[in-house]
């Protein structure tokens, strides 16, 4: 019986020893006050390497320690390193949510779509913590929204993203639908050339915050015939985001303001100043909640005025506010989404004074039949009323009422992480109670995406 016990008391002295799971753990207060810690805060990483190693010699497999290591060779440009040392960690600590969530977020880094979906799914599905939680589905819906931009390392350097296509554009001068309305034989249809650029730079990239300043430039041309609706625009932006808890919910809060100068051909259309406040969260599992505002200030170049500025001025101030609502599948690799707002205008000339909503749905899906290829389709609904309208002609002022249907179909093939073509078609169609204001309006083409 004694032998028994003592081979017994042997055998639980071996297996805590070997065994790593039960191996001493450094607590927090002491990781914190430890060297490693003030030189990885200071970005002295060189000296934290340095550091760690005499932290592993006293706790050689304490998962806390080991993830710090692995995110200082990852500071210290060793991605590769960093990410087997996570490997590691998870065959000893296989439920060690934070290390589920850096290898994934090393995954999206190295393009390693499907294994970071992997690791982001089970820190949604298996994290006690709400914060973990929270950041691994931001994490993995910002994935899916921008997978050809996924790969882009976060660093505090310019990054440029960027977009040039040519579309058929079956209605250029938006010429009423009524022949009575527009000149016999005018030429409707014509080429758009588009082109987007914008180049920005993180001013400020922390964990939780994050500022970015921005040039943005637009220009759509026309091929002859309607080079008359050509347009650039030229302006700035800085965008703000920051996660923050309300209480135990946690939020993405987002703001942005944006100066643009518009011009049509070679004529200054209008100057805008535009503001943006979101809030996006999470109130059911597989969801995202966006909710938005935006506050507008139009002033039109003299020339698009009018003679009687108090009824047909268009410079004011234009406001919104709404609500989209994101629905994922089990895999997180779709969703659908419904998208809410309401908007009016309050402008210097009573006939633009506006008031109206829109409802937007549509889906996102990979094409699993056609490798790296994404399918988007929405079906939006807009109206508006004009409720101080006074027509300076016959048209009856009950008649200024507006709808509008606008259909889109696009196909996305990502050729590289940072290279895309799309091909797409949109349907818009603008309807009124009077034929001053109905047209029809079809556009189809190619573009290509790209960022650096």
């Amino acid at each position: 019986m004694r032998k028994s016990f003592i081979i017994t008391v042997l055998f639980l002295v071996a297996f805590f020893i070997v065994s790593p799971s039960f191996a001493a753990q450094i607590s927090h207060k002491d990781f914190l006050t430890s060297d490693f810690v003030k030189y990885f805060k200071n970005k002295e990483y060189e000296k934290a390497i340095k550091a760690s190693d005499a932290l592993l010699k006293k706790y050689p497999h304490d998962a806390l320690v080991l993830r710090y290591r692995a995110l200082t060779l990852e500071k210290l440009n060793h991605p590769h390193e960093a990410t087997r040392l996570y490997q590691a960690i998870l065959q000893v600590h296989p439920n060690d949510i934070p290390a589920r969530l850096f290898i994934g977020l090393a995954y999206i880094r190295e393009a390693q779509y499907q294994k970071a979906e992997e690791e982001l799914h089970f820190v949604i599905q298996h994290g006690k913590t709400l914060e973990y939680r929270h950041w691994a589905q931001e994490q993995l819906n910002r994935l899916h929204a921008n997978e050809h931009l996924a790969g882009k390392t976060i660093e505090k350097k310019p990054y440029l993203l960027g977009k040039v296509g040519i579309d058929y554009d079956s209605n250029p001068l938006l010429i009423p639908d009524s022949k009575s309305l527009s000149t016999p034989g005018a030429k409707k249809a014509a080429a758009l050339y588009v082109g987007e650029l914008n180049v920005g730079y993180p001013w400020i990239l922390d964990k939780d915050f994050r500022l970015d300043i921005l040039y943005i430039g637009e220009e759509y041309l026309h091929s002859r015939g309607a080079n008359q609706v050509d347009f650039t625009s030229q302006g700035f932006a800085l965008d703000a985001k920051k996660r923050q808890f309300l209480g135990e919910r946690p939020f993405l809060l987002g703001g942005r303001y944006d100066f643009r100068a518009n011009f049509l051909t070679s004529d200054l259309f209008s100057i805008v100043n535009r503001f943006f406040l979101s809030a996006d969260t999470s109130y059911w599992r597989k969801t995202l909640t966006h909710f938005f505002s935006h506050f507008t200030v139009f002033n039109y170049g003299s020339s698009f005025e009018g003679s009687n500025h108090d009824q047909s001025s268009r410079n004011g101030v234009r406001e919104g506010i709404g609500v989209t609502q994101y629905f994922y599948t089990p895999h997180l690799k779709s969703f659908f989404f419904i998208k809410g707002e309401g908007d009016f205008d309050q402008t210097r000339g009573k006939d633009f004074n506006r008031q109206g909503g829109l409802v937007l749905l549509g889906f996102h899906t990979p094409l699993e039949f056609c490798r790296k290829t994404d399918l988007d389709v929405s079906t939006g609904f807009d109206w508006q009323v004009y409720p101080e309208f006074s027509s300076l002609s016959a048209l009856d002022s009950r008649d200024r009422r507006d709808t509008g249907l606008d259909v889109y179909v696009g196909l996305t093939h990502h050729w590289r992480h940072n290279l895309a073509t799309r091909v797409f078609y949109r349907y818009i169609n603008s309807e009124n109670n009077n034929d001053y204001f109905d047209r029809t309006r079809h556009l189809a083409g190619m573009e290509a995406i790209f960022s650096f």
